[in-house]
């Protein structure tokens, strides 16, 4: 599947959720005006917008993330929990039917990421399609279905996520095989090479 531009991947219900919040939100914009991009992106030609519908849909989707919209004035102003909320609110509000998410969870609190990991299992469970990229491997299991490792840019190995512990997403890594018991004690205490990566 190939675009020509993000609104043609907006229009095919896929969205993007990326670690570095300053890549999606509009920092000078409020909250709302942020949520309600994707209404926008979604006109193929110029005409009104539905603005009592955009209102109640963004409504309900700061509602459903617990967004802090005291600082109504600029996104800017939030914590980065609260940034990262606003993006995913985004597409929760845009009713995307795939989420890649690129490590969503880096530099913010560990309250707000206990609830960015809920808001992506219920998410799932609603039947939305959810990719999680992460460089915390602890997030794996409680976040994930199915674990797929990539390491030079192919795929190297795939398992159900009870058992992806952090000794089996790192010996698959680095291509070593599964059950190798002997090796637990020293890839515990190692990372992933720079172009290793996981995801689910």
């Amino acid at each position: 599947m190939k675009f020509s531009h993000p609104s043609d991947a907006i229009q095919a219900g896929i969205a993007y959720v990326p670690g570095d919040r300053t890549e999606a939100l509009a920092m000078q914009r409020s909250v709302r005006e942020n949520i309600a991009l994707p209404f926008s992106a979604a006109l193929r030609k110029w005409g009104p917008i539905r603005v009592q519908r955009e209102r109640m849909v963004v409504s309900s989707a700061i509602a459903r993330l617990q967004i802090d919209t005291r600082a109504q004035g600029e996104v800017q102003r939030l914590s980065g929990g609260n940034q990262q909320k606003v993006t995913i609110a985004r597409w929760i509000a845009a009713d995307a039917r795939t989420i890649l998410c690129f490590d969503p969870t880096r530099g913010i609190d560990v309250g707000t990421k206990q609830e960015i990991y809920k808001l992506l299992r219920e998410l799932a469970g609603l039947g939305k399609s959810v990719l999680f990229y992460t460089s915390e491997l602890e997030e794996v299991q409680r976040v994930c279905d199915r674990v797929i490792v990539i390491f030079g840019g192919r795929v190297v190995d795939t398992f159900p996520v009870e058992l992806a512990d952090e000794p089996a997403l790192m010996r698959a890594a680095y291509g070593l095989p599964r059950g190798a018991r002997e090796d637990v004690g020293i890839l515990a205490d190692v990372r992933p090479a720079p172009d290793a990566e996981t995801a689910s």
